[in-house]
This record gives C-alpha cells, sequence and structure tokens, in this order.
C-alpha cells in the first residue's frame, strides 16, 4: 500500500514487534506503521469495519495545498 486508509467505523489494531496499537474512526492506517524498520507489521480488525482509502499523491496533495 502506498497510501493510508482512513477509519471511518470500527476498531483495527495495528501489531509490530513494538506493541499494538489501535485505531478507531478518525484515524489512519499507512505506510508510516513501518517507521520503526519493520516489514513484520499486521493490520487486524477487531470489529466489522468501514475504511477509505487514499492514495499517496492524493494525501500530499491535500497536505501542500
Amino acid at each position: 500500500m502506498s497510501g493510508l486508509l482512513l477509519v471511518l467505523q470500527g476498531i483495527l489494531v495495528v501489531e509490530s514487534p513494538g506493541g499494538e496499537d489501535e485505531r478507531g474512526p478518525g484515524n489512519v492506517v499507512g505506510q508510516w506503521e513501518r517507521l520503526d524498520g519493520s516489514d513484520e507489521v499486521r493490520v487486524v480488525a477487531r470489529s466489522d469495519v468501514r475504511l477509505v482509502a487514499i492514495d499517496r499523491a492524493a494525501w500530499e496533495t491535500a497536505q501542500t495545498g
């Protein structure tokens, strides 16, 4: 994935060697989850979820105007 996922509904759990982090409505999951240098990142839905996928170019354009 080269963008991000915006959580609209439900709970995601991001699992990495550093621990677990829950993401709920309004939170995002994306490429930066691997900033610790690990390729061992897994995202698991803890409940039914609704997500919006945003590609990297659109995200960067939105950030820079």
